[in-house]
Parts: C-alpha cells; structure tokens; sequence
C-alpha cells in the first residue's frame, strides 16, 4: 500500500460524505422556482471551513458561482478543473416523500438533486477537503467551479467565460454512473414567427393566413430534417432538426393572424451557431420568398457539441483511476444529455470529461436517488486523479 493511499484510507470518512450531500439537497435550489444562493452559501462555507481559497461570483442578484482553488505541495504543474452545476429542476408534485429531506432507505439517498447533479458536487466537495487535510499531495492546482442555472439558460457559465480561469483537464460531475463519457450532442433553439391579418372566418374572401404560411415552411423544414440526418458522427451519430411546439390563432372563427413554433435542432462537432444558423435561414428565406410572405426567426440558444479523443491522455488517466476503485472497467461512451462540457471543452479549449455519481435514467423524476456506494467511490476517484494527474 502507497504512502498516499493509507493517508486516503486515514482521512476518507463516508459518513461525513453522505452529510454533506445530504447538507447540499437540503438547500433549496430549484430553477426557476428558487435562487441558488443558499446552497453556493453551503459549499462556500464547507470550503472556507477547510482552509480552502474560495469565492463567490455573481452571475445575477441570488446566483452566485463557487469558485475555489487549492495549490499543490508543489505549486508547479497542470491544472484540473472539477465542475457542476447547483441548481435543479423543480420537484414538482407525486412524490413518495419529502423531496428536500434528503431520506436514506436502502443503500439510497433520496431527494431533489441527488442524481442531477448534488451528489456529484458533494463528492467533489469532499475529495478537495481530503486532499486539504492530506497535505495537498500533488502539483500544480485543482479548482473547483459550480455553477447556477445549468438547467436553464446557462447564466452561470456564460458568467464564466468572463473569468480568468484555464486549466489543462477538466472533469464534470453529472450523473454517468461512474461510466466516462467523451462527447454529447450540442443543442441550438429556435423560435419561427409568421404574421398574417386578423378578420372574421365567415368574411373574409382571401385570407392572410399565418398558419398557413407556416405549414409551408414546416413542410420545407422537415425535409432539411432529412437532410441532416445524412450527416454522421463516427460516435455521436447524426444530428436532428425538430418542430416541437406550435402556437397561433386567436378563436375558431377568426383568421390567424399570428404563428410561432419552436425548433429544436441537435448538433455534431462540426456544427457551428453560425453554419445552422445559416443553414435556416437558406431553407426559411427561399420557401418565404418563393410564397410572397415575410417572417422573422429568433436565435436564443446554442450549445455546441463536445468531444475528446478517447486515447487522449484525461481519459486513461481517469480509466486506470476508476479501475482501481471500482474494480471493473468503466463503460467509454457517450453522455445521451447536455451539459457544461462546451463551455469548457469549446470555448476555453479544455479538455473534458464527463463522470459522476448516479443515473440520468433518475434525473427530473419523482422519487429522485443515487446509490450511496457511487457517491463514495467517485469521490474516491477524484482523489485519487488528482494525485495521477498532478503527480509530485
């Protein structure tokens, strides 16, 4: 047994862990129902309370990011960072229990966040305050970034992308099931309006319909849909283009004068805001052109794909880590949902990894868990790829 590894084994109590998790599910962070002040509070203190150099920064009034850095023994050396997000969804109704209890029964802990993505964060927490009280046996830095409104709109990161803040790695916490997931999909939203002229059904003899001219540009969209699809991924596959809401119209007995619908369009590595944007536009101006009528498309949010080589060195790092703990190997696939991970990856250009504790399968459900043995065998995983990764 290795010196660095009896002073885990010293240090490392499990039951403190399940506290702090269950500390962080306490605090009521649902968005947009609640800021998430009182948990980055939470974290802020645990951290301050070890010694460890942290602050807030504030993406809005009641939104502040923790942001927290512990230099090695050795302070030459790269740097990893370690991200998730603090807010979670709202609980909503139909729950067998108190979703903010944070309940154990049967090697579970229950609550909103406890998979997506509290108990990732708490192991985090605690990996940092080990490594505080084992003497910070490692070079370099590790920095601790958790964000707010993941589930959102994202202020938190886009606060980020302000921060002087780089690193050589970076590993987000988000539930995987220990598995590590190298890429995902990015996300563009889109909302397309047409305008029409109001007047009485029974009246008027040649309507301006505007969900007319919309079933025109559906029609056209669904096609570039298909054409989409012909573009793949070696692993994340193709991309997609969705209409997934639809609104207009004001009564049965009026002619529309107003149509709007939201396109959902996942994208690949490759795909820029810029090049799908384009894309729209090219397929919606010649449709509109070609029928007479006008229309206006709102860009409001892009997020684009992530991925790392799986031969890159991060990800052997955290294989060869994760075997030892875990003794099996770790699952090399996809993450199926969205994340920080391109704020990161694509907009400072560091490396990431996706790998956490719990599963999306129990992300935004009722009745929300997470094993407790993966909580207390990730946060044993972060230890120890620090002190692979920043070697002394």
């Amino acid at each position: 047994m290795t010196t660095q590894l009896a002073d885990v084994q010293t240090y490392f109590d499990s039951e403190e862990l399940i506290q702090i998790v269950s500390g962080l599910i306490r605090q009521k962070s649902e968005n947009p129902l609640e800021t998430e002040e009182e948990a980055a509070r939470f974290v802020y203190n645990l951290l301050v309370r070890e010694g460890i150099e942290a602050e807030l920064s504030w993406a809005a009034p009641g939104r502040p990011n923790v942001i927290a850095r512990i230099k090695g023994s050795n302070p030459t050396g790269p740097t990893l960072l370690y991200n998730g997000h603090l807010d979670v969804v709202p609980a909503g109704e139909g729950w067998s229990m108190d979703p903010f209890a944070a309940i154990i029964q049967d090697g579970k802990l229950y609550g909103r966040g406890a998979a997506d993505m509290k108990s990732g964060v708490a192991a985090m927490i605690y990996a940092a305050m080990m490594l505080k009280r084992m003497g910070n046996p490692f070079s370099g830095e590790l920095i601790l970034f958790f964000n707010v409104d993941e589930e959102r709109v994202n202020i938190g990161m886009k606060q980020f992308l302000k921060e002087d803040i780089s690193a050589d790695y970076a590993i987000i916490s988000e539930p995987t099931e220990l598995d590590i997931c190298i890429a995902h999909k990015g996300v563009g939203r889109y909302r397309l309006v047409t305008q029409g002229v109001p007047g009485h059904a029974a009246a008027v003899k040649e309507p301006d319909n505007a969900i007319c001219k919309m079933a025109k540009l559906i029609s056209s969209l669904e096609q570039t849909g298909r054409e989409v699809k012909k573009r793949v991924h070696p692993l994340l596959g193709p991309g997609s283009l969705t209409v997934t809401q639809i609104k207009g119209g004001t009564a049965a007995n009026i002619v529309p004068g107003y149509c709007e619908i939201e396109i959902d369009r996942r994208v690949i590595p490759g795909d820029t805001r810029e090049s799908v944007l384009e894309e729209l536009n090219e397929v919606i101006g010649k449709t509109a052109k070609d029928n007479g009528f006008d229309y206006e498309l709102i860009d409001y949010l892009f997020i684009p794909a992530s991925y790392i080589p799986q031969d890159h060195s991060l990800v052997h790092g955290l294989l060869e880590v994760s075997r030892s703990i875990q003794e099996k190997d770790p699952e090399v696939k996809i993450f199926e949902a969205t994340c920080e991970a391109p704020f990161l990856s694509v907009d400072k250009g560091i490396p990431t990894v996706i790998c956490g504790p719990g599963s999306l399968k129990q992300a935004h459900i009722t009745d929300e868990f997470v094993e407790i043995k993966q909580i207390v065998k990730a946060s044993r995983i972060y230890i120890d790829l620090v002190m692979h990764l920043l070697k002394n």
